[in-house]
């Protein structure tokens, strides 16, 4: 099968071309069945804002199209929504015709900033009703669409996702807590919303069982419970043995910032459980250990590069 991978800087699209081939075979596949054939795109040599570019995708005749090209800046985004609208929902027509020309699947990745709350609410299903309110979760849920009216598509909703960051990521909230102790022993994360921590490489799972299932529609990929991001900081920094740094949890109204945050993001991923074979996706403390793990195993710094003390 031969997969197209756009966005392979960003944190989801390296985590593909890093462990598609490397995941245990589901039951979808046989043991005699080939490597995926991997051909990843990314800034500046291709932009799926780009119909040259995205045209190009047809003559190498791809089975899957992965759209996993992103901005996950929804402050900058705020004063930026051209750019929002042209990353994400020019990018997402645009690969739609690519797929529509070369009957690839289409797979586009959304999130769970679509749905907005003003107080805490139960994780969303796929039946849920969206209420964007940032122009990144607007553009977000308008690349949905726009990808949908393509009949072989599947759009795949996360949230919060975590991991080893690609070259061109925006970061995320270990990435993010892991850098903070290097500058202070005291560092502000929110506790007042949730969300469905997931390890990116557990999505990588998902989506390739998907992929090889043929499944099409519309699912969520989430671990089964949700958390804050202060707890999630505070049980990383146990975990890591850093007792002299302290997690001093925030409200929105605290932090601040350009974008409508909603209270809850996490989502409900019970339609994905309910298909045969799918892998599990790991509960957010699991996945945090697992984490680590591998970072110790391939013998990585606590902290970024260039720092070695705390």
């Amino acid at each position: 099968m031969r997969i197209a991978v756009i966005g392979t800087g960003g944190l989801v699209g390296s985590a593909v071309m890093r462990r598609w081939n490397a995941s245990p075979p589901s039951e979808t596949e046989s043991p005699s069945d080939r490597p995926d054939e991997l051909v990843g795109f990314d800034l500046p040599e291709f932009d799926a804002a780009s119909r040259i570019s995205t045209d190009g995708l047809i003559d190498i005749r791809p089975d899957v199209i992965l759209n996993l090209a992103s901005i996950n800046l929804p402050d900058w985004l705020e004063t930026h929504p051209n750019t929002a609208r042209t990353i994400h929902v020019q990018g997402a027509a645009n690969l739609r015709h690519a797929a529509s020309k070369s009957g690839a699947l289409l797979v586009q990745l959304g999130c769970g900033e679509i749905f907005y709350h003003e107080e805490d609410a139960p994780p969303h299903t796929e039946d849920d009703v969206p209420d964007p309110q940032s122009v990144y979760a607007v553009t977000k849920l308008d690349a949905e669409r726009a990808a949908s009216e393509y009949e072989r598509h599947l759009i795949v909703r996360t949230s919060a996702l975590f991991g080893t960051p690609g070259a061109q990521g925006s970061g995320n909230l270990v990435d993010t807590v892991l850098k903070a102790v290097r500058r202070t022993r005291k560092i502000e994360v929110l506790n007042d919303i949730r969300v469905s921590l997931t390890d990116a490489d557990d999505l990588v799972g998902a989506l390739r069982y998907l992929v090889h299932a043929d499944v099409t529609g519309l699912y969520h990929v989430a671990p089964p419970d949700s958390v804050t991001p202060a707890e999630a900081a505070t049980f990383l920094l146990e975990a890591c043995g850093l007792r002299n740094h302290r997690i001093v949890g925030i409200t929105s109204a605290e932090y601040g910032g350009k974008a409508p945050r909603s209270r809850s993001t996490a989502l409900d991923a019970a339609r994905y459980r309910a298909l045969p074979g799918a892998p599990p996706i790991s509960g957010w403390r699991e996945a945090l250990r697992r984490f680590l793990d591998r970072r110790a195993s391939k013998n990585a710094p606590l902290l970024p590069k260039g720092e070695n003390k705390i």
